[in-house]
Parts: C-alpha cells; sequence; structure tokens
C-alpha cells in the first residue's frame, strides 16, 4: 500500500505541477537556460555505425566523433554508455549520447537487451508491448547474460573503431538504473572475462542505479517483470574490482530506487573514492525539475506522459539536471580529468534570482 501511495503522491505532484505551468506559466520564473557548449562542441560533425542484431541482444550503436578529443595526455576518449532496464532506444538518451560526441568522444550504446532498439513507427506503445519486445520469444531474462551481451558488443566495438587490444584509449562507463548497477560492476567482469585493459574505466558515473533487482520497486506489469530477474550481478562480489573512483549521482525523490536501498550496498564499493550526491526537486517556476528516475532520460514519448510518470517514475525531458548535475559530471571527469567524488555542482538560479536547488551529498567514502 505504501508503494502504490508514493507513486500516486507523486503522479499527482507531477499533474499538479503541470497543469500550474499550463495555466500561469508565462507569470512563473522559467528555469536557467541551457549553457552555451559550442566551445567544447570541437566535433559538431560525426556519424552513427550499427553492428550487431537487435532480438538478439548484441546490437551495439557507435557514435564516431569526425574531429576525437585527445586532451593534454594525446589519448582518445570513449564512453560506454548503458542503458537502463526496457530502456534500450537510443532515442531515450539520444540528447546525451550527441552532446558526448560533439566533444569528440567515441560513444559506444550497446543495447543488451532483445528488441525495441528504436522507437516504433506509431510513436506510442503499451507496457505489454514493450516488455513482450524483451521477453516476447520466451527468453529467460538473465542480468549476467544481458551484461555479457554489452560486454561483447563493446569488444567488438572498440576493435572496429581502433580501439582494439593493446591500443591507448581513456574509457569511462556511465549507466542509468540497470545500466547502473551494470556500470559499477563493469570492471570486474571485464576480468574475469578477460577482456583487453582497455575496457576498464578511469572513472565509473552512474545515474540512479539500482543495486539489485529486489531494492527496485515499480507498480503493474512493471514491477513483475523486474520481480522476474534474479540478481545474478551482485555488488557485494562485483564491487570489490572498483577501485577506480566512482560517483553515483541519484534523485532524492526517486521512488523505484529510494536513496536508502544504497546505504548497505555502498559500503561494498572497494575505493574510498566514492560519493552519492542528491539531486532535488524544485517546483519554483515552470517548468519544474523532477529528481526521480527517470531524471537521466531525455526522451520517454514512447509512453504517454502519465504512464510513464506511473510505471516508470518520471517523463524524460532535458533540463537543468542534465545539464548542470548529470552531463557536467561526465563532463567535467573526462575533459578536466576532475575525480567523480570530488565534483561540486552549480545549479544556477530561476529567472528571479532564486537558487535552484542544490546538489547534496548523502553518502561519501573515507
Amino acid at each position: 500500500m505504501s508503494m502504490l501511495l508514493t507513486v500516486l503522491g507523486s503522479t499527482l505532484a507531477y499533474i499538479v505541477q503541470t497543469s500550474i505551468c499550463t495555466l500561469f506559466g508565462g507569470l512563473r520564473p522559467k528555469p536557467p537556460a541551457m549553457p552555451d557548449y559550442s566551445a567544447v562542441y570541437s566535433s559538431p560533425e560525426f556519424g552513427v555505425e550499427t553492428h550487431g542484431d537487435c532480438q538478439a541482444g548484441t546490437y551495439i550503436e557507435v557514435y564516431r566523433p569526425a574531429t576525437p578529443f585527445l586532451g593534454d595526455n594525446g589519448r582518445p576518449k570513449a564512453v560506454i554508455f548503458l542503458h537502463g532496464f526496457a530502456l534500450g532506444a537510443s532515442q531515450i538518451y539520444r540528447a546525451h549520447l550527441e552532446h558526448l560526441v560533439k566533444q569528440g568522444y567515441s560513444v559506444f550504446y550497446p543495447n543488451y537487451q532483445t528488441g525495441f532498439c528504436h522507437f516504433p513507427d506509431s510513436g506510442l506503445m503499451t507496457v505489454a508491448e514493450l516488455l513482450d519486445e524483451i521477453f516476447g520469444d520466451g527468453i529467460i531474462p538473465s542480468q549476467e547474460k544481458w551484461l555479457e551481451n554489452a560486454l561483447a558488443s563493446v569488444a567488438d566495438a572498440f576493435a572496429r573503431s581502433g580501439f582494439g587490444p593493446g591500443q591507448p584509449v581513456d574509457t569511462y562507463v556511465y549507466g542509468h538504473s540497470l545500466g547502473g548497477l551494470f556500470a559499477l560492476s563493469w570492471p570486474y567482469y571485464v576480468r574475469q572475462k578477460g577482456y583487453p585493459d582497455n575496457l576498464l574505466p578511469l572513472q565509473v558515473l552512474t545515474a540512479d542505479p539500482i543495486p539489485s533487482t529486489s531494492a527496485a520497486s515499480a507498480p503493474g506489469k512493471m514491477g513483475k517483470a523486474l520481480n522476474s530477474l534474479a540478481d545474478e550481478v551482485d555488488i557485494r562480489v562485483t564491487g570489490t574490482a572498483l577501485t577506480m573512483p566512482v560517483a553515483i549521482l541519484h534523485g532524492d525523490s526517486d521512488w523505484i530506487v529510494p536513496k536508502d536501498q544504497w546505504d548497505t550496498p555502498f559500503g561494498y564499493i572497494a575505493t574510498e573514492q566514492k560519493r552519492m550526491f542528491l539531486s532535488h526537486t524544485d517546483t519554483h517556476g515552470c517548468p519544474g525539475h523532477f529528481a526521480n528516475h527517470e531524471q537521466a532520460t531525455d526522451d520517454t514519448s514512447f509512453f504517454p506522459p502519465l504512464l510513464a510518470q506511473l510505471m516508470l517514475d518520471g517523463v524524460g525531458t532535458q533540463d537543468d539536471l542534465d545539464w548542470r548535475y548529470l552531463w557536467s559530471a561526465l563532463d567535467r571527469v573526462i575533459r578536466n580529468g576532475e575525480r567523480a567524488d570530488q565534483l561540486v555542482f552549480d545549479m544556477g538560479a530561476w529567472s528571479d534570482g532564486r537558487p535552484v536547488n542544490p546538489v547534496s551529498v548523502y553518502l561519501s567514502g573515507g
């Protein structure tokens, strides 16, 4: 019952804020504008390559910059970007993917599940249709199989991109939701499966990761699908290989993975260079910022907004939580070499001068 009340309360808050903004948005403060990225978009031209088979879980999109950014050390930069559960279509994160490649980074986006590699032609789908894309062929869901799919497709795409074994490249791993758990487990599986060392990340950043599927909650068919997954990828085991800096970029209003679900698992991350940050919902103006489970997504238009709010805990959109929190974190780690656990965020101000609710620290190493 408490789960249902939380979902309904969050949905009602979204409806109220959206209604207020529809009626009175012109009179309310405006959020900070998107930053001017022209100075760092050193490769506005880029290509997108695709490899593998969507229905086999081997599909991957590779975003290749026309002008790679090499930085002070003269090494190319690669970002492995791992999507959330049932969120394989790259349109969901496309704005972030393009933001990264325009800075000259090669971006590897594997769809490790089966199906849903693109939005449907109709534009909308039901929860049943989405889950049928992933489980419809009678495939037994397996976290470990999905992670192995991602590893294999990324290793192959690395080699195709000139980053084969022994080739110098600075690698970073970023993941959202289930992809966040996979990002935190990536170093362990790279070593256990004997993949090349250049697949090991210098730093790991995650957006609203799940520590395990048993720690995540969702209503209806989506919840049943989550519950069908065995917790084969265990942070208690895989966290031992996290010896590099780690940032968990969470939302305080996330009800799919409430922040306290990380209280114990955070201790399984081996490095002391780790920190869990929290963004905070701010509806001072229009549109508001919702620090929920979907703050990392840019487009969830394959679902109607209310269905996305009810099933996914949020409606994907570009806003300040992307530009000055999630995107900013990964940008600064890669381009400036900042340590993921030492980041400080400036969220800007509403048009009336009031500061946007700041990012706080929830858990920290050391």
